[in-house]
């Protein structure tokens, strides 16, 4: 009974992980230029970022990378979106000042 429990156990968590077998650290998307992007080129990099993170940090679960590894994986994750950000907040000024026009 013991040994079915056991089997039962490893087989749903081979499934749970499966998705682990080929993990990768994700590419980095591209971030557009705020001045000259357009709305649906800023929310498409929006959505890519959104996508990039979740895949990175799926990475990390999957893994469990040496301290190294989670670092670097961290901080691409975390220079990936203040980039964004950044590029972000500088669209949203030249839409501002088009409007103000």
């Amino acid at each position: 009974m013991k040994q079915t429990i056991a089997l039962l156990a490893v087989l749903a968590s081979g499934s749970a992980f499966g998705a682990c077998d080929n993990a990768r650290i994700p590419a980095v998307p591209a971030i557009p230029d705020g001045v000259d992007a357009s709305y649906e080129e800023m929310q498409g990099a929006r959505e890519a970022v959104a996508e990039y993170v979740e895949s990175a940090e799926a990475f990390l679960d999957c893994v469990q990378p040496i301290p190294m590894m989670h670092n670097y994986v961290v901080e691409r994750i975390e220079r990936t979106a203040n980039e964004f950000n950044a590029e972000r907040e500088v669209f949203l000024q030249q839409q501002d000042a088009v409007a103000a026009n």
